[in-house]
């Protein structure tokens, strides 16, 4: 990626980061160069985004909700035509690294990629789905949890 980008890829979060990098590399080899457009957020630059809304082709966050200020988003756009394509195998990429890609939104927003749940190897399975590990655990602690209450209901029947 070209020295812009990486400027931009500095003070977000470090997995993030790494991912938009092997993505870079992985499209890079496909023959598809990718640059960051936006990366870490202040308040301030949100607030002014959000402000100019209506001349920004994609949607934009309210300031306080975006997690480009949480520097856990990046835009990424393609250096070379822009097209649909293109757009449809960056985001695929991006997924392929565990990123929730923005084309993907109700508000489609095809240069977004962000990380899941602060974004830990954890919810990476085979390469290519995002899976929250975290919801299995969950349900896990769940159904012990009515296990142990089921147990303690009996013992105080029986007593």
């Amino acid at each position: 990626m070209d020295r812009v980008s990486e400027d931009l890829l500095w003070g977000v979060n470090p997995d993030l980061a790494r991912r938009v990098r092997n993505m870079a590399a992985t499209l890079s080899a496909r023959g598809i160069e990718i640059k960051v457009s936006s990366g870490k957020r202040s308040t301030e630059r949100q607030a002014a985004l959000y402000a100019n809304r209506a001349n920004n082709p994609y949607p934009v966050a309210r300031p306080g909700t975006s997690k480009h200020e949480q520097g856990l988003a990046v835009d990424v756009v393609p250096t070379g035509a822009r097209t649909s394509r293109a757009s449809v195998i960056i985001g695929e990429e991006g997924e392929r690294e565990g990123l929730r890609w923005g084309g993907r939104f109700t508000k489609r927003d095809p240069v977004h990629f962000e990380l899941l749940d602060g974004g830990g190897d954890d919810l990476v399975l085979d390469g290519s789905k995002v899976i929250s590990q975290a919801k299995e655990q969950a349900t896990g602690v769940r159904v012990l949890a009515v296990l142990g209450i089921a147990a303690l209901v009996i013992r105080v029947l029986r007593s």
